[in-house]
């Protein structure tokens, strides 16, 4: 068959109504009852169907391969890990495969790049969650999956489809690709703008491994040098070489690296951008640096909710949202998409549990409102001081705070928080923390001390509380399972390391991994709820 490519195709239909004779026959002999793929071709075989692509189809124009045959062997690649050229060979050898899709013992395979094309038509189309979502529906209706139960979430750093690069390698590459995009767009004006010795200079890749501190900070300031004169170039070019998106990319990087001095010197920024918004390769721009317990690593974060009710083989957990952030964000940041997905979709749980890089007090009142109770420990106040805002006794009404000592405070004003909730400064004079027995466990400042009162504090301080109890220690033994997913998602479906470049395509992959995950649980529930009950013992 041959690849899909930019022309217009029209939809071929795959036969659910019956399974092949000869596919029926040695399928029945050699898979056994309780084989997964055995399972889906009876039972599921109308698990997805090519009426649910009809809308990413022409009603004229070649055949196209099934959309729901390159659906599920998308969906089986994920499940056994294997890469588009391996997938579309197991179509044409495994007896498996070939019953769960319905074909024929003798039906031959696909070109391997039409799951390329397939993945490309329905991100075109915005259809990226149509697997995940059309299985998730599935569970629903089995029973697997309700409203209302119980949920968890963690988090993982997947790994970008790049290799880490350092500054100097950033900045050369960024310049190198750069300069190959504008002899790629306009060989003519590139001949003439740009110096042949330029050209052949910025075409090697330039390591930095070998080079001294000092050495580096001189290569990285003539890199820098190099791309503001080239940037220069394509400021008095057309209006099609300004526009190429690989100018744009080195403009973003010049910008986040280095600055002009009054004289017009090129120099490195003092402060280079924050790392969410920092490229740090680019064959990725979209890729961010993360950081989490001391791993470092260039890609982004995605967050798993699951299930997290009591299991059996016939009632596994299932995963029912996957969301992808930037690897530099908090956990934190992830949880309201989350929970207005989750809603949205009617799949909000009564109980929803979490670790402390998801709990502040914003959340457990906004979940609170949502109708869903946030099960999780928050932080520890981490400020350095030994007595601690708690130590303190607050009393909003009369907007005043008395210190362990027994001071009052002398100011009490209002400000805003980064998440828009609002808080309270409190300062207490310093002539009077100067003069206090407490001052070494209290505060080191020569103004006094200062707290910082949370809109949520004492909602934050109640669950802080809750938390030490045993019968919250008991609750939270519903929450490590997501931990055992996360591993299995790594171990068995190559969740740690992305295939493919780009936002969407990366959140997409997480979904596919999603999904076949679940289509893996599924079938293993499936099969343990027909299987024949063990023979009694012998009295």
């Amino acid at each position: 068959m041959a690849a899909q490519g930019g022309l217009a195709m029209t939809m071929a239909r795959r036969d659910l109504s019956t399974m092949p004779a000869d596919t029926a026959a040695v399928g029945g002999r050699v898979l056994g009852e309780g084989d997964p793929y055995r399972v889906l071709g009876d039972r599921l075989a109308d698990l997805i169907t090519d009426d649910q692509f009809a809308e990413l189809y022409d009603a004229r124009g070649r055949h196209a391969i099934s959309p729901s045959v390159l659906a599920l062997v998308t969906l089986f690649q994920f499940v056994e890990d294997v890469p588009d050229r391996e997938a579309a060979r197991l179509v044409a050898v495994r007896l498996d495969w070939k019953y769960a899709l319905r074909l024929p013992l003798d039906a031959s395979s696909f070109d391997f790049t039409c799951l390329c094309y397939f993945r490309q038509r329905l991100l075109a189309h915005d259809r990226d969650r149509l697997v995940f979502d059309t299985l998730l529906g599935r569970l629903r209706d089995l029973g697997f999956v309700r409203a209302r139960g119980k949920q968890r979430t963690d988090s993982l750093g997947v790994l970008g489809a790049v290799r880490a690069l350092s500054e100097l390698e950033t900045v050369t590459e960024t310049l190198r690709l750069a300069v190959r995009a504008l002899e790629r767009a306009a060989p003519a004006w590139a001949a003439r703008a740009l110096a042949p010795e330029f050209r052949e200079r910025c075409a090697r890749q330039r390591p930095d491994y070998r080079l001294s501190a000092a050495e580096r900070q001189a290569a990285l300031v003539a890199a820098g040098e190099d791309a503001a004169w080239l940037l220069g170039q394509v400021a008095r070019a057309p209006a099609a070489v300004r526009d190429l998106e690989e100018a744009g990319l080195l403009r973003a990087v010049w910008a986040q690296r280095y600055e002009r001095a009054a004289d017009g010197e090129v120099l490195r920024r003092a402060e280079p951008a924050p790392c969410p918004e920092r490229i740090v390769t680019p064959h990725d721009p979209e890729a961010r640096a993360g950081e989490k317990r001391g791993r470092r690593w260039h890609g982004d974060k995605v967050h798993i909710t699951e299930t997290a009710e009591p299991v059996s083989p016939e009632a596994p957990n299932f995963i029912v949202d996957v969301t992808t952030a930037s690897a530099a964000s908090a956990d934190i940041e992830a949880l309201p998409e989350i929970r207005q997905r989750l809603i949205a979709r009617d799949l909000a749980p009564a109980e929803h549990f979490v670790d402390s890089g998801y709990v502040s007090g914003k959340q457990l009142r906004d979940s609170r409102a949502a109708g869903i109770e946030l099960v999780g420990p928050p932080l520890a106040d981490t400020s350095p001081a030994e007595l601690k805002l708690a130590d303190f006794t607050i009393d909003r009404a009369a907007r005043r705070a008395t210190c362990p000592a027994g001071h009052p405070s002398a100011k009490w004003s209002a400000r805003a928080d980064r998440d828009g909730s609002r808080a309270v400064n409190i300062q207490f004079a310093a002539a009077v923390c100067a003069a206090c027995p407490l001052r070494p466990r209290c505060t080191t400042s020569q103004t006094g001390r200062s707290l910082h009162l949370s809109e949520h504090f004492e909602l934050l301080q109640a669950r802080r509380a809750e938390a030490r109890t045993d019968a919250f220690r008991q609750r939270m033994h519903a929450r490590p399972g997501v931990e055992a997913t996360l591993s299995e998602l790594v171990r068995a479906h190559g969740l740690r390391r992305h295939r493919y470049r780009g936002d969407r395509k990366r959140h997409f992959e997480h979904l596919l991994k999603a999904a076949a995950c679940n289509l893996k649980r599924l079938l293993r529930a499936l099969a343990a709820r027909t299987a024949p009950a063990p023979a009694a013992a012998p009295a």
